[in-house]
C-alpha cells in the first residue's frame, strides 16, 4: 500500500469516527432530557483547537456538560448543583503504549463546587481545559485511582480556584467507548452519573 493510500484511508476512518461521535453526542443530549434527570447545559461541545500546535489540528477528545434538571436554576443559567462531564477520549499522545490500550473511552465525571452562583452564563468551547486537566494534573490535584474510577481533590485549593473554577471534588469513571450503544446509553451514561 502506498503512502497516499495510507493517508487517504486514515482520513476516511477519522472522518467517519467524527461523524459517529457527532451522532452520539446529539443522541446523548436528546436522551438526557427525555429519559434521565439530566439536561445539557452548553449547546456546543468543548474541545482543544490550535493553529500553532499540530495536535490541535484534530480533535482528540470531546466534552459535554450536563446538570441535574431537579437542581434549582440560577440567574446565570447554571443550576445549583454539580456539573456532570461526559468526555469522549479517542487519543492521547501523552500516554504510554500500555495506557493507550484503554482508549477510546468515555470518562463520566461529577465535578463538585462550593457554588456556581457567581459564574458567568455559558461556557466557551475553549474552556475544555478546565474539565480536561483536573483529571490529569497531579501538580494541582490529588488523583487516586481505583480500577476504572478516579477520586480527585485539590492539593492546592487556591490553584483549583484560579485554574479550574474552584472544583472541590471530582469522582470519575471510565467506560470503553465501544460498549456504548443506542440501547444502553441511558444505563451506561446517565445511570453512571446517578451513582457518582
Amino acid at each position: 500500500m502506498s503512502s497516499a493510500d495510507n493517508i487517504r484511508n486514515a482520513f476516511h476512518v477519522v472522518y467517519h469516527t467524527y461523524e459517529n461521535i457527532h451522532k452520539l453526542m446529539d443522541y446523548c443530549k436528546t436522551v438526557a432530557s427525555e429519559q434521565s434527570n439530566y439536561v445539557s447545559v452548553v449547546d456546543k461541545f468543548l474541545r482543544y483547537k490550535s493553529d500553532n500546535d499540530f495536535s490541535g489540528w484534530f480533535i482528540q477528545n470531546f466534552i459535554l456538560l450536563f446538570q441535574n434538571k431537579d437542581d434549582i436554576e440560577l440567574e446565570n443559567e447554571w443550576r445549583d448543583g454539580p456539573l456532570y462531564v461526559m468526555e469522549l477520549e479517542l487519543y492521547n499522545a501523552d500516554l504510554e503504549l500500555e495506557e493507550s490500550k484503554e482508549l477510546p473511552c468515555i470518562r463520566l465525571s461529577k465535578f463538585e463546587y462550593e457554588s456556581l452562583q457567581d459564574w458567568s452564563s455559558g461556557c466557551s468551547p475553549a474552556n475544555h481545559w478546565r474539565f480536561y486537566y483536573p483529571l490529569r494534573n497531579d501538580d494541582i490535584m490529588d488523583i487516586q485511582k481505583d480500577g476504572d474510577y478516579l477520586y480527585i481533590t485539590p492539593i492546592d485549593q487556591e490553584a483549583s480556584n484560579r485554574y479550574y473554577w474552584g472544583v472541590n471534588k471530582i469522582t470519575s469513571k471510565r467506560i470503553p467507548l465501544t460498549d456504548i450503544t443506542a440501547d444502553n446509553v441511558v444505563e451506561l451514561v446517565f445511570k453512571t452519573f446517578d451513582s457518582l
